[in-house]
């Protein structure tokens, strides 16, 4: 008797299962009307120039030939940062520690522009990482193929408070 039950008990969880995994389906499913999608918002398309523009004038360049350098390398750029940043008061007495991440536009002249702070700490941290990105002298800028090109470049600056 017992081996006619046997196969039952193993046979009906297994019919079960797919009855059991299709009202799950149907009471995850989303109706169409609750606004998740939103097609209000226009979507716009990347914009790529109709007629090839000189790298050295419009295009932005990530990983160059011959990367960006600071004036004096790279110990200078550490030894620049250390001497001119300044904990703002308000993080100094909270005791905020941590990295503003800036990036910013090395232009063909060297210059510094467009800077602005992907991730921040706040408390006056994110304005004093700007204020020293933006007051450091001109880059040697980047090449690609022999041409001065634009580049986009990230910095991570450390707050550290004692």
């Amino acid at each position: 008797m017992n081996y006619l039950f046997t196969p039952l008990l193993f046979l009906l969880p297994i019919l079960c299962a797919p009855a059991c995994a299709r009202a799950q389906v149907r009471k995850a499913a989303l109706p169409l009307d609750t606004g998740v999608l939103n097609v209000a918002q226009p979507i716009v398309p990347y914009d790529i120039p109709s007629k090839p523009s000189s790298p050295s004038s419009e295009k932005y360049f990530g990983p160059v030939e011959q990367q960006p350098q600071f004036p004096g390398g790279t110990k200078a750029l550490y030894k620049f940062i250390e001497a001119n940043l300044r904990i703002p008061s308000m993080a100094r007495e909270i005791g905020i520690s941590g990295k503003v991440f800036t990036t910013f536009t090395i232009e063909i002249t060297g210059e510094i522009t467009n800077v602005t702070v992907l991730r921040g700490l706040g408390f006056g941290c994110d304005e004093e990482a700007i204020r020293l990105v933006e007051s450091m002298p001109n880059w040697k800028p980047g090449t690609q193929s022999g041409k001065i090109v634009k580049v986009k470049y990230n910095l991570p600056i450390s707050f550290m408070t004692k």
